[in-house]
């Protein structure tokens, strides 16, 4: 007679992979918590700093990164449009008002109010630094065509990874992409596909998306070698308010800029 053996095969559904996108390391896991709403079993962490969901059935899932040290984060992952070999997401995590900044780093921080002066949390805030010289590297292809999604870059300064944002700029226009995978041989491939065309020579300058804190605090950090001051261009939104500024960063220094107020947008 032979002998029937229940064997129970464990499947990886899902790798999410923190970094912090301003040391482009893996966070410290003391006061991580990563989970998907609807599923109450932990996941696994690897020493390698990823987290795996195992046996998950296929579907659709509110991936929630939370610490006290970075803005929440917040993505619904699709598992039907994962890698089956490979399901990394990579979650780039940027800093809250009590990160402990690096030595020597680069960043404006200013309050963001509502028009009532009460501080506005959650609103979404993007920015990059608007001067050619502080360019991360430029565009090496003859053209790159909207609705691409690779590009090739020459002399990309400084380590990128997954998660990082960059406003592409030239021939009159720009936009901001944000990096999905780095190639070998210096390509980068975004997330979405192009919306505008360049040529041989843009500029990929450092740019960060984020959101205001619970206190309504903004931290924008960046990366790279920047000329000692340099003026960075931002623009916050939250419903139907929003606001734009230029501000002034100095290169190794974290500056506190004037409060920046949300005004209802005229219809």
């Amino acid at each position: 007679m032979s002998q029937l053996r229940s064997i129970s095969i464990t499947h990886c559904s899902l790798v999410v992979a923190p970094i912090d996108i301003w040391t482009r390391r893996q966070p410290a896991p003391s006061a991580l918590s990563v989970s998907l709403e609807g599923v109450h079993k932990k996941p696994v962490r690897k020493p390698d700093g990823t987290y795996l969901f195992l046996d998950l059935p296929p579907g659709s899932y509110l991936l929630t990164v939370t610490s006290p040290n970075f803005i929440p984060y917040k993505r619904l992952i699709e598992t039907a449009g994962l890698n089956k070999l490979n399901p990394v997401v990579t979650v780039p995590l940027l800093p809250s008002p009590v990160y402990a900044y690096p030595s020597a780093s680069t960043a404006v921080a200013f309050p963001l109010c509502d028009d009532s002066g009460a501080p506005c949390a959650g609103a979404d805030v993007w920015a990059y630094a608007s001067e050619d010289q502080a360019a991360r590297g430029r565009i090496a292809q003859d053209t790159l065509a909207a609705g691409v999604d690779v590009a090739i870059i020459g002399l990309l300064q400084g380590q990128t990874v997954a998660g990082e944002c960059l406003l592409i700029r030239g021939q009159g226009n720009e936009e901001l992409v944000q990096v999905a995978e780095v190639l070998p041989g210096g390509g980068l491939r975004f997330e979405k596909p192009l919306q505008k065309s360049y040529r041989r020579g843009a500029s990929l300058l450092p740019a960060v998306q984020t959101q205001s804190a619970h206190n309504g605090i903004v931290i924008l950090p960046f990366r790279g070698t920047l000329p000692r001051s340099f003026v960075v261009k931002a623009v916050a939104s939250y419903g139907k308010s929003s606001t734009t500024a230029e501000l002034t960063a100095r290169a190794g220094e974290v500056i506190t800029a004037q409060t920046l107020i949300l005004k209802q947008n005229k219809k």
